[in-house]
């Protein structure tokens, strides 16, 4: 069995692990990246992209100031990872419309935007002609909509990718299909891990395996993070429809480049990242109601990837307060793309400096 020591090992090469072994190696740390599977390979894989603290949380919600951050982080990062995405990151505030179909849902979407514009959001209520205005397409039973101009979109895996390659740059050392059995724990401080290939030592370890998290051995705690299945599928964008990003009760339509991304269910189904016929009908079902060009389009694309959730969809992010040296960050659920890549600097922070600016109080492991 083989011994390497490194300064953090991350586990997990997702966005979220991605993020923070190449926030790490920024910093000046050797970092080891083990990944089961391949990087991005399963809640990276079973996401749009979408980049929309006010489409998915209320002002009081204590998700939202890191969500909002992470939002606004984004038009910088984009920019340090040019050098390693020439392709682009499909990066833009295109803004984002939550569709009402009936009365009820227009009066809470309403609601919705005049309390964002008071907590100093911008937001903007459309009625049925604006609506149809940006969306000509629109199916007949919306209403209205909340537009929230500056959230936006980015290729979620163009960015994972982006993310390994730059934290590679910077001395990453990337373990694909390195599975890590066991968290090793000496007098109440981390001493490194076990894999499928040996003994990794390192002071700091971070937990970012998403819903494999819990599976690992010897962990001080339980951690109650469920695999929660989201299903999606790629058609062409209706020709003269504008860009834009259109979510619905229980759907939305993202465009990327030519493309729809359609989903997005959500399948407590174990550890299984499979399309079904059921999920798909409700994907045509739904997206169909919000844009009825969609409806017949080919299919160019169906999968389907795991989401780790939280009994109360927060992530888990901060130390251990038992076992010194142990981070997490993981749970992320359906939030990873939007956050990630904050996590991971958040990470940084406490594994150099032992603080953020970040209060972590909402996400500690120790809520459960």
């Amino acid at each position: 069995m083989s011994t390497a020591r490194y300064d953090a090992i991350v586990i997990g090469a997702g966005i979220v692990g991605a993020a923070a072994a190449r926030a790490l190696a920024l910093a000046g740390s050797r970092v080891l990246l083990p990944e089961r599977g391949w990087p991005g390979g399963e809640a990276t894989a079973a996401a749009a992209g979408m980049l929309a603290p006010q489409a998915r949380f209320r002002p009081g919600d204590p998700m939202l100031p890191l969500a909002l951050a992470a939002r606004d982080r984004y038009a910088s990062l984009v920019g340090e990872l040019a050098a390693v995405a020439p392709g682009g990151l499909g990066y833009r505030t295109c803004g984002v419309t939550l569709v009402a179909c009936d009365a009820a849902r227009a009066a809470e979407l309403q609601a919705l935007a005049a309390a964002q514009c008071a907590a100093g959001l911008d937001a903007t209520w459309l009625d049925r002609p604006a609506l149809a205005q940006r969306h000509p397409g629109i199916g007949p039973t919306a209403v209205g909509a909340l537009l929230a101009p500056r959230d936006g979109a980015i290729d979620n895996v163009a960015l994972g990718a982006a993310l390994l390659a730059s934290g590679a740059r910077a001395g990453v050392e990337f373990a694909e299909r390195e599975e890590v059995i066991e968290l090793l724990v000496h007098g109440g401080r981390v001493t490194g891990v076990r894999t499928s290939r040996g003994v990794r030592e390192a002071p700091t370890v971070v937990l970012a395996a998403g819903a494999w998290t819990p599976s690992i051995q010897g962990l001080p705690r339980i951690l109650p993070i469920t695999p929660v299945r989201g299903q999606m599928a790629l058609v062409p964008w209706p020709e003269g429809e504008p860009d834009g990003v259109l979510v619905g009760p229980r759907c939305f339509a993202l465009r990327r480049g030519q493309d729809a991304i359609l989903g997005d269910t959500l399948e407590w189904a174990g550890f299984e990242p499979a399309t079904t016929e059921a999920g798909m009908d409700e994907i045509w079902r739904e997206t169909g109601a919000l844009l009825p060009a969609l409806l017949g389009q080919p299919v160019r694309k169906m999968w389907a990837g795991l989401r780790p959730m939280t009994p109360d969809g927060r992530p888990v992010i901060g130390p251990d307060p038992d076992v010194q040296g142990l981070l997490y960050a993981t749970g992320h659920g359906r939030n990873g793309i939007l956050v990630g890549p904050v996590t991971g600097e958040i990470i940084r922070d406490l594994a150099v400096q032992g603080e953020t600016p970040f209060d972590l109080t909402p996400y500690s492991v120790e809520r459960f």
